[in-house]
């Protein structure tokens, strides 16, 4: 878990889209195609990403993201 914050926090910084596969709420698999990521809590457990060509905006949590740039996360 804390590798893919990590990841993420270094894509945040960067400005670098990432690719993110997760679950939704249903169990839903759900693909986030050169989304970026805007903000993050470590404490709250989750990562806010944007959509670059419509500014759609998604709170992801941690917990939902089972892969990011075809790295698998694990718990």
């Amino acid at each position: 878990m804390k590798q893919s914050q990590q990841m993420l926090d270094i894509a945040r910084e960067s400005g670098q889209p990432v690719d993110i596969r997760a679950w939704d709420s249903r169990g839903n698999v759900i693909l986030y195609k050169g989304w970026r990521v805007s903000s993050s809590s470590w404490k709250g457990g989750w990562h806010r990403i944007i959509n670059p060509v419509n500014h759609e905006i998604r709170t992801l949590p941690d917990i939902y993201i089972f892969e990011i740039n075809g790295h698998p996360i694990y718990l």
